[in-house]
């Protein structure tokens, strides 16, 4: 969805309550570097933190992501986010990061102001965002040139959060450089159900056809209905842009399976020739930018911002853990969010968010055969 500064305040009180009238910052924020980052950080890609803010102060550590160079595995506990008020509009939210012996310790520490912001590229469109400025405690200089005497800038974009509604795409074989792809594509639902706790993901996943790989069918069915996989409330996340599902279910004969969908919520758009180096290829023209401030794609026009601060597309990586079709993976074509109330309360090889994500994802697949 995507809000025209005319009637954002008719649903304003519908779709942000908890910033219009509690005046509390939970929920998915998406923190983006627009200054501050050294020249190996902006080499690759803005600076930030994907994180999920708490009632109370605190935060959703296992959601909470790492945008950063200065951290060197953010799969732990050891990225933790915290938040305080200033009053009115005011808000400080830091960053802890312990490198468990790896790199040094640092925070960083965001201080800004909400408000609903004119998104660069289409300032006709406003959106919630904090924007502010930020100082790293401790050393960061591997990623960060700012300092206490002059800090580094953000603007961190507000997403709802997802716990209904379905968004339906398809698991293909585009090329990612991260696994081998199903031997053909196959469309899959998500369908989304209030999780137990903030910052979870909760609901099911059903496939139109059985996948095979290599041959080999993926899935349990019954008939020739492929079982719906159950979305594991305790491993799934989603913090700013991030989407982490894992949806279990069994192979063919029994065996446990795991298909992770590892993605972000995305603007698309269609250019022969991309000019953003942190943009994910998603077909022959298409390409996926951030859907955030800081992380979309302005000089792609108007598609290229669309989508900020929505989750109206979500690009999806997939791969497989255990049973028959163990090791697979791939890219998607891109899942758009169908129906329902949003409830609100690493680059590697090309240096694209997707890259990261792909790493991330394998990562954690192969640490868990």
């Amino acid at each position: 969805m995507t809000f025209r500064l005319g009637i954002v305040f008719l649903w304003a009180t519908f779709l942000f309550p908890p910033m219009i009238r509690a005046q509390v910052p939970t929920g998915r924020w998406e923190i983006v570097h627009t200054s501050g980052d050294n020249s190996a950080q902006t080499a690759l890609y803005p600076g930030g933190f994907s994180t999920f803010l708490l009632s109370g102060g605190t935060g959703y550590t296992y959601g909470t992501f790492a945008n950063s160079i200065c951290v060197i595995d953010d799969e732990g506990y050891n990225v933790v986010p915290s938040w305080v008020g200033l009053g009115g509009n005011d808000y400080q939210i830091s960053i802890t990061v312990d490198n468990l012996g790896a790199a040094p310790n640092f925070s960083f520490i965001y201080t800004g102001t909400y408000a609903l912001t004119p998104i660069p590229g289409d300032p006709s469109v406003s959106i919630p965002a904090i924007s502010g400025t930020y100082v790293p405690m401790g050393d960061a200089s591997a990623c960060s040139s700012a300092t206490e005497s002059s800090p580094g800038n953000f603007v961190a974009t507000f997403l709802p959060t997802i716990s209904s509604g379905s968004a339906s795409g398809s698991l293909d074989g585009f090329t990612t450089g991260g696994g081998s792809p199903f031997d053909s594509t196959v469309n899959a639902t998500v369908t989304f159900s209030p999780p137990s706790s903030p910052g979870e993901m909760n609901g099911t996943v059903t496939l139109d056809s059985n996948p095979t790989f290599g041959g080999s069918a993926c899935f349990a069915t019954a008939g020739t209905t492929v079982n719906p996989l159950t979305i594991n409330q305790s491993l799934s996340a989603q913090s700013g842009l991030t989407v982490q599902v894992y949806a279990e279910g069994f192979d063919p004969l029994g065996a446990p399976t795991t298909l992770v969908l590892d993605g972000y919520a995305a603007n698309l758009y269609t250019t022969d020739t991309n000019t953003d180096p942190t943009a994910n290829q998603i077909s022959s023209s298409e390409w996926a930018a951030g859907a955030a401030i800081g992380e979309d794609n302005p000089d792609a026009g108007v598609t290229g911002v669309a989508n900020d601060g929505t989750n109206s597309v979500m690009v999806l990586f997939y791969g497989v853990l255990g049973g028959a079709c163990d090791t697979a993976g791939g890219a998607d074509a891109p899942f758009h969010f169908i129906s329902g109330k949003p409830h609100l309360h690493k680059h590697k090889k090309h240096h694209r968010r997707g890259d990261r994500l792909i790493a991330n994802r394998d990562r954690v697949l192969a640490s868990q055969r």
